[in-house]
């Protein structure tokens, strides 16, 4: 009766456990239908692994290839108007021999690979190139090619009129709010 029942023990935990079952040493052996959730990101490359794109190398600094725009560089550090992370596209810009600064590599995007810039104030303008410096940091700047006219503040500006009695006006009606 005993060996009867260690039999019966000894199929039983063969088909518990069937003998073609071993442990997955990879996530490529698992099955595809078992797994939930996301996948294993620990074998995807980083994205500081991507070789940068050189674009074209410059002779002139910066700020004789380009013109330095405010009004981008401020949105650019609110994170308005950003170059996204995953741009490899570069333009290096070299010292001329009279020893003027302005060497640097800058995240470049040009008119036809609008895909990469993040624009939600809608700032861009058709044929432009932008540069960024620092892209999606509080230190970023933004230079325009091509030397376009500087662009304008939408709405107005922060600054006073240079009219003196719109000053005077605006003290009135602040002076006219009601008072807590």
């Amino acid at each position: 009766m005993r060996a009867r029942h260690v039999v019966l023990a000894l199929i039983l935990a063969a088909a518990a456990t069937p003998s073609f079952a071993k442990p997955p040493v990879d996530y490529k052996d698992r099955d595809p239908d078992a797994l939930v959730g996301v996948g294993p990101f620990q074998h995807l490359p980083a994205l500081d692994e991507t070789a940068t794109i050189i674009v074209a190398t410059r002779a002139d600094p910066v700020g004789k290839a380009t013109r330095f725009d405010p009004v981008l560089t401020n949105a650019c550090r609110l994170g308005d108007f950003v170059s996204l992370p995953l741009n490899t596209l570069v333009v290096h810009f070299a010292v001329p021999k009279d020893g003027d600064s302005g060497q640097a590599a800058l995240q470049i995007v040009p008119p036809d690979r609008r895909h990469l810039l993040v624009d939600q104030r809608h700032l861009a303008a058709p044929g432009e190139t932008y540069y960024f410096e620092d892209a999606a940091y509080p230190s970023c700047r933004v230079w325009v090619g091509d030397l376009v006219r500087p662009r304008r503040l939408v709405g107005g500006t922060s600054l006073p009129a240079a009219d003196p009695g719109a000053l005077k006006k605006r003290e009135a009606e602040i002076k006219g709010w009601p008072k807590q």
